[in-house]
């Protein structure tokens, strides 16, 4: 794995080789652009079992917790049930048909046990029987993470922090997290979340749908030198 600024260098030597550079069209925030579509139009190829046991996609965030009125129509009642959420939405998960693509939530302790991260009619329907009632239930909504249990003792309303590891669509959104120590969760000279294998797919594939059509582009004269041109007049 590298990190994204090391992929933008990558694409920038495979410009070069094709000899397009025009350094003002080719910014690093469209090569940037170019390598989170192509990620994830990738993994949404993949199979979601694989998807799950590959740790190089992954990220984490630690995210603030409060207790937030439970109703839908939060504005509109008093604020008398209460539930936890994470304080800021999460970033855009790339989703499958049938898994919002939270690989897991839990509290920020690495190695405490995960909550019981599911649909949201999971979650409120479960907690009745005799071995899951003080189980810790964590659910998405409106890009928001939901805890809830039905343990009586309500230990779980003191949780003030979550660790939330998913399949994030555009990786730079996990910076605007910080880590408890307060470094930013993410940053571009960290890992980014793809392996060499996906690289080499992507990088083929920007190659051919996105170098290539920039042939089309009328080629930039104006910075030429103009000692190299040669007067006709």
């Amino acid at each position: 794995m590298a990190t994204l600024n090391q992929y933008i260098y990558d694409l920038k030597e495979l410009l070069r080789n094709h000899h397009i550079v025009d350094e003002d069209y080719l910014t690093n925030r469209m090569l940037e652009f170019w390598i989170i579509t192509q990620r994830s139009m990738w993994i949404k190829r993949r199979d979601r079992l694989f998807i799950h046991a590959d740790h190089s996609l992954m990220q984490t965030l630690v995210a603030e917790v409060d207790s937030v009125d439970r109703s839908f129509i939060s504005d509109k009642v008093s604020a008398v049930y209460k539930i936890l959420r994470t304080s800021q939405q999460i970033p855009k998960t790339i989703n499958f048909e049938s898994w919002d693509g939270i690989i897991s939530c839990g509290p920020i302790d690495m190695g405490s046990n995960r909550f019981n991260h599911c649909e949201y009619e999971e979650a409120v329907r479960s907690g009745n029987g005799r071995f899951n009632k003080k189980q810790i239930y964590s659910f998405s909504h409106n890009s928001y993470v939901y805890l809830i249990s039905k343990a009586r003792d309500n230990y779980w309303q003191l949780i003030t922090q979550v660790a939330v590891t998913g399949i994030f669509e555009d990786p730079r959104e996990v910076g605007e997290f910080n880590h408890v120590d307060g470094d930013p969760c993410w940053t571009p000279d960290d890992e980014y979340p793809i392996n060499l294998e996906l690289w080499n797919y992507m990088k083929a594939e920007i190659l051919t749908l996105n170098i290539d059509s920039l042939y089309k582009i009328p080629v930039d004269r104006a910075n030429d030198d103009n000692s190299a041109k040669t007067d006709v007049g």
